[in-house]
């Protein structure tokens, strides 16, 4: 499995492409591509890697992630099953820097819009009522054409670039195109754990799927992705356990040990550390009823 310089179509007689993707799951190899995208969520659950972030994802996201950023959305294991009746759905943009010409982003109109797609390189999610905003318009732009599709997605870029409401993902910023000998170990590992993080999972596994000693991989692991990888295995369990207690009345023990965790009070404290929340205190603020 290799991490693939993904080949967005041509857009014909648009300056920028507008896809919708149906199916069963989303594509769920890491790629990256020379165009800048923003992508809504409209249906499908699962966990998104972004350079070096790890998040859930769920209907009604929003991100915005730069030229050459790794990135993947994969679907929770219920969508892979046989029988499985889950389906998903998302609408993206996608554009190059020249998209509009090559001095188009240089001029003092668009100085608020260039520092955007900057920023873009760690990856962007969009939150609060400019979400709605964005979201809906995106939506808007498949019945648009010519000036009126480009006004429309220009609107777009304007909202995302003066919202007070951006998150910044990635720790890494991401500007020249991965190697894709860099990219094809982390591709395995990430397909690995985002099948296996609810289970018991050794070093000595996960080093024998990269095909890597423990000691070397841990030293590869931190040079790609800037940070260790038992922080990276923790946020993955604490991601999905923090969407266990937004949506369930499930207790937090039992909690735990879906999301891979033994220990009752190493799950308490590492959810403390990476949401800054005990789980009592999420569930409060997050939780949602059915």
């Amino acid at each position: 499995m290799k991490a693939i310089r993904f080949v967005i179509p041509k857009t014909g007689g648009n300056s920028f492409r507008h896809q919708i993707d149906k199916g069963v799951t989303f594509y769920d190899n890491i790629h990256y591509h020379p165009e800048h995208q923003i992508t809504l969520i409209i249906k499908g659950e699962g966990t998104s890697f972004i350079g070096n972030h790890i998040e859930r994802f769920k209907p009604g996201d929003l991100f915005m992630i730069g030229k050459n950023v790794p990135h993947v959305s994969r679907c929770d294991e219920a969508y892979y099953k046989p029988d499985s009746e889950l389906t998903v759905y998302s609408i993206s943009l996608f554009f190059k820097d020249e998209s509009f010409g090559h001095q188009f982003f240089e001029i003092p109109e668009m100085a608020h819009i260039k520092r955007l797609l900057s920023q873009a390189s760690k990856g962007l999610r969009l939150e609060g009522s400019d979400k709605e905003k964005v979201s809906q318009l995106i939506k808007d732009c498949q019945n648009l054409d010519g000036f009126d599709r480009f006004h429309t997605f220009m609107s777009i870029l304007n909202i995302f670039a003066q919202s007070s409401d951006t998150r910044t993902l990635s720790s890494i910023s991401y500007i020249s195109p991965s190697k894709q000998t860099d990219n094809e170990r982390i591709n395995v590992v990430f397909q690995y754990l985002s099948k296996n993080f609810k289970e018991n999972i050794e070093l000595q596994d996960v080093s024998e799927v990269a095909n890597m000693t423990p000691n070397s991989f841990c030293r590869y692991f931190k040079q790609r992705t800037g940070k260790p990888y038992t922080t990276f295995l923790n946020e993955m369990r604490i991601e999905y356990a923090g969407s266990l207690i937004a949506a369930t009345n499930d207790n937090f023990g039992s909690i735990a040990i879906q999301s891979g965790y033994n220990s009752i009070s190493y799950f308490n404290r590492q959810f403390k550390n990476i949401t800054k929340l005990t789980p009592l205190q999420y569930r409060k603020k997050y939780y949602r009823k059915a």
